[in-house]
């Protein structure tokens, strides 16, 4: 499996109406960047996880049992039961992009409200520095989308 073929192919429609840029991290890391901030799609031998980066401060938080304890079950509809690692990635990344199209459309579009619901749920967890890869691929595509890099961030991790 060709993890961002995966991504690319269940995120497609979000990333076409909100504008992502996908990025290939590393082999197991996927970023969709938007103007204002980024998702990363992270897999291990677990499944997959969800972090948001806060652009503004090159931070992460994740979100992954936030965002599934936001979704109803009715996203489990039709998807059938994973009896490997492949398997359960892409069902994941199914109920993901599902879930995230239902349930959080002002995070796709950017906007913050989620940020007080996340920060009074259980599953909050303090932002933390984004790793080396992860700058590294935001430097590549601002760099291409602007043409020279982000003034101050140069000196980041």
């Amino acid at each position: 499996m060709e993890f961002k073929h995966e991504v690319e192919n269940n995120f497609a429609d979000i990333i076409q109406e909100y504008q992502f840029n996908l990025i290939k991290v590393n082999e197991d890391e996927i970023m969709l960047l938007h103007p204002n901030y980024a998702l990363t799609i992270w897999k291990s031998r677990e499944g997959i996880d969800i972090y948001y980066l806060f652009l503004h401060s090159l931070e992460k938080v994740k979100i992954t049992n936030f965002l599934f304890s936001n979704y109803e079950k009715d996203l489990l509809a039709n998807i059938t039961p994973a009896n490997n690692l492949t398997n359960q990635i892409s069902n994941s990344l199914l109920i993901h992009a599902k879930g995230l199209s239902k349930y959080f459309p002002e995070l796709l579009s950017g906007q913050n409200d989620w940020v007080e619901k996340f920060n009074e749920n259980k599953f909050y967890n303090e932002p933390r520095a984004i790793n080396k890869d992860e700058y590294s691929a935001y430097q590549t595509i601002i760099k291409n989308i602007n043409g020279k890099k982000i003034e101050g961030f140069q000196n980041g991790i």
